[in-house]
């Protein structure tokens, strides 16, 4: 069933990236263990920070990216939520379909991902979950990579390694800090040394997109029942 509304929608609705949507592991997750943070760009116009960092057992590195925009803590979960523009503001962002809203908080997601020639396109399926820290109001959105959902097809390359989160957190004057984190490993034998050569750029022109449109109307204005603003 799942696979047959993905066959019909999943063309004309648009999406996706490389690494992301999606996220990553947190600062405190095992796999990161020792493992020191390096800077690796900071726009001092955008005030968005880069960082990058190895990953015990893996050859791809993680990044970690962090901006602060004025807005309410629903809003981000609003334009994450909002596939069909996603292609607007995701770095290499090709197609994206929402497959099963499975709750309020929690949803499934098909993805593709653009790659430069002759490197063959890539696509994923992610679980989504929001939550909320009930005393900092600190919002979560928790991204994994699922592969029993439906089979690869010859298209594209199935990213089957993935995890990542955004994390929202309240600042002073309705300011809220956004972390975005994820790490990948987008398959089909890609050498680690391309795939780690979009630790900056990925992050970076996402959270340009990002900062580029949340303060529109229609996600300033959204409301969540499981989302609470200051």
């Amino acid at each position: 069933m799942r696979r047959n509304i993905l066959e019909t929608s999943f063309f004309t609705t648009f999406c996706t990236i490389i690494l992301s949507l999606a996220a990553a592991l947190m600062a405190s997750a095992p796999a990161h263990a020792g493992k020191a943070w390096h800077e690796a760009h900071y726009d001092e116009k955008d005030d968005i920070r880069v960082f990058t960092r190895k990953v015990k057992g893996s050859d791809m590195m993680t990044f970690r990216a962090i901006t602060h925009v004025k807005s309410t803590l629903t809003a981000p979960i609003a334009l994450l939520e909002d596939a069909e523009r996603a292609h607007k503001w995701v770095f290499s962002c090709k197609a994206m379909a929402l497959i099963e809203q499975v709750s309020n908080t929690s949803a499934l997601y098909y993805m593709v991902t653009d790659m430069p020639w002759p490197v063959s396109n890539r696509d994923s399926i992610s679980e989504t979950s929001v939550s909320q820290d009930p005393d900092s109001y600190v919002v979560r959105v928790d991204i994994s990579a699922r592969n029993d959902v439906f089979p690869e097809n010859d298209d594209h390359v199935r990213i089957r390694t993935m995890t990542g989160y955004w994390q929202m957190t309240p600042q002073d004057d309705g300011v809220i800090e956004v972390v975005y984190e994820a790490h990948a490993d987008p398959g089909g034998g890609l050498p680690s040394w391309l795939v780690n050569s979009f630790l900056v750029d990925a992050p970076l022109e996402t959270l340009r997109g990002f900062r580029d449109l949340i303060g529109e109307e229609q996600y300033q204005t959204a409301s969540r029942q499981y989302i609470k603003n200051l």
